[in-house]
């Protein structure tokens, strides 16, 4: 496998392998920004006048955005594990009517940002809103002081809307981890007598660990990464810390250290995730035969679905019929040329960036297929890490040299005797299609990838045999399988291109929205009413993905 094409032209393959390292050099690009930025002022000999900002909010405020953002995270976890878990288990280990339906109605609330539900809450649940007012209409209440009701817009609310919109990558893990328990385990702990309660929290839970942790660390890296929900909560966090240090106080150094200490806690996420992952060797069961499903007894299959139901209705259904009833009541605020604008620039947008990241993903995995090495391993994983940035410092951390890039590019022209030319790198949208490129490329990778380790390797060998060259195996063989996996991968990107909202505030520029900042910026001013077809627009297009995944779980 590793002599193959030998015969082809050393030019080529010298210049695959430049382009694959440069890419991986312009992912690495926005991190070495930051910590740069971070660091320069101190460095000895530089001109950087010592910024103060930073000082100030590490004396005043740092310690309660690190605060806020933990208690987010570790809310929104506990409250996808409380969503997850359970119906996980039920959804693997019973068999009851409607199983199949319900298990892919239980993915639904991931085409729902968790911002767009924030707000419809929060009307919902204000002293004016629907139910405050029944409620006062009902019993004679005249005003606050006669009873109590809570107040959805705290730390709590917040982690509430993300464990909502984030439950389903805990339950899908879950329950693929539960459907490949093994039935020996479970005969032998019935024999000694142990309940089904028992079994569940002694072994099948602790097989399922490794999973569950993997779901854990995405919706922690999620959560923590969230600026729509937490911003309209007016909870203060580090990912709204790197928002105020540079729109507020114009402070990019400041913006740049919090970013690195939002860096460190995403990559001890992944490093507590990792360690998890290790552990998944040792109780590894899928050689083992696989336990038959119990039919579960009217009753609970009737606390199943009641059980599974409010929480689908509460993630999906009620934000759902709300955005519907406000395109109703609303109709001429939503039907104007704004949301037609707005959709056209996002989907274009949209479909630059997926057909990068997928023509990205192929370079990169077709390089490793020819010619497998630990360098082109390490680029391949170097090309995935953005998906662990979050947003908001992806973008501080690609406004830096871009910045630099347009002051030196001015600078050059004037001395030329020419007119600036403007912000070309920081304020257009090519800023905003390299965020979106390095932040989901990972999805693009991981697709083809697989695509890839699928694909027999005597393919291979009998392209060899008749003397074809790369492009025409890759062309010819390669091209053609993967052709699903590409499709699934453009998708991907697109529909997340589509939803991403801190990255699109920061870099997007001037006069310019995508459907995204368009939604946000009338439900941060209370008006989401005005926008509701731009978010109806964000779900329809995020269900796709969700329906092709449901299609595909029935027909395996």
């Amino acid at each position: 496998m590793n002599n193959r094409f030998k015969a082809l032209p050393q030019i080529s393959a010298t210049a695959v392998s430049l382009t694959t390292a440069l890419i991986s050099f312009i992912i690495l690009l926005p991190v070495a920004a930051l910590i740069h930025q971070s660091i320069v002022e101190y460095l000895p000999f530089s001109q950087h006048v010592i910024d103060d900002t930073f000082s100030g909010i590490v004396d005043t405020v740092l310690s309660d955005y690190i605060s806020n953002s933990l208690l987010v995270v570790s809310g929104s976890l506990i409250f996808a594990c409380i969503f997850a878990i359970a119906p996980a288990w039920w959804c693997a280990h019973y068999e009851f009517k409607g199983r199949m339906y319900l298990q892919w109605l239980m993915i639904f609330p991931l085409a729902i940002p968790a911002y767009i539900s924030a707000y419809i809450y929060t009307d919902m649940l204000d002293y004016a809103g629907p139910i405050q007012s029944s409620l006062r209409l009902v019993f004679q209440w005249q005003g606050p002081q006669d009873y109590w009701f809570p107040d959805i817009r705290n730390i709590w609310g917040a982690s509430l809307m993300l464990g909502l919109a984030l439950y389903p990558y805990i339950f899908l893990l879950l329950r693929n981890a539960f459907e490949q328990r093994s039935q020996s385990l479970t005969q032998a702990a019935q024999l000694m007598g142990a309940s089904e309660r028992k079994i569940f929290w002694t072994i099948h839970l602790p097989i399922a660990r490794p999973a569950l942790a993997i779901g854990c660390t995405l919706v922690a890296m999620e959560s923590l990464a969230d600026y729509g929900t937490v911003q309209l909560f007016a909870i203060s966090t580090l990912t709204t810390a790197i928002y105020d240090s540079w729109l507020v106080y114009g402070s990019l150094s400041s913006a740049a250290k919090i970013s690195c200490l939002t860096l460190l806690f995403v990559l001890t996420l992944i490093g507590l995730e990792k360690n998890s992952r290790k552990k998944q060797q040792n109780f590894d069961s899928r050689s083992a035969k696989p336990f038959p499903k119990v039919y579960a007894n009217k009753t609970k299959t009737a606390f199943i679905w009641l059980f599974c139901s409010t929480v689908i209705a509460l993630g999906f259904a009620i934000p759902l019929i709300t955005l519907i009833s406000y395109c109703i009541d609303y109709w001429v605020e939503n039907i104007n040329g704004d949301i037609l604008t707005h959709s056209k620039s996002t989907f274009i947008l949209a479909a630059i960036a997926a057909s990068i990241a997928c023509l990205l993903a192929l370079l990169l995995n077709s390089q490793q297929r020819f010619n497998p090495s630990k360098s082109n391993q390490a680029k391949l994983s170097l090309s995935s890490l953005g998906y662990a940035i979050p947003g908001t410092v992806l973008a501080i951390g690609i406004l830096i040299p871009f910045t630099q890039l347009d002051i030196w590019l001015n600078t050059f022209i004037r001395s030329l005797g020419y007119e600036k030319v403007g912000l070309i790198f920081s304020g257009t949208t090519f800023a905003l299609i390299l965020a979106f490129v390095i932040r989901f490329s990972a999805i693009s990778n991981g697709n083809i990838q697989a695509a890839y380790k699928q694909m027999p390797p005597n393919l291979d060998d009998a392209s060899t045999l008749l003397k074809a060259g790369r492009l025409k195996t890759f062309r010819k063989i390669h091209l053609p399988i993967m052709t699903p996996a590409i499709v699934s991968a453009f998708l991907l990107v697109f529909i997340e291109v589509v939803k991403e909202l801190p990255a699109s505030l920061l870099l997007r520029p001037f006069n310019f929205e995508t459907l995204a900042t368009y939604v946000y910026q009338f439900a941060s001013d209370e008006q989401l009413e005005h926008a509701a077809s731009g978010a109806l627009l964000i779900i329809v297009v995020s269900l796709l993905p969700i329906l092709l995944l449901s299609r595909s779980q029935k027909m395996h």
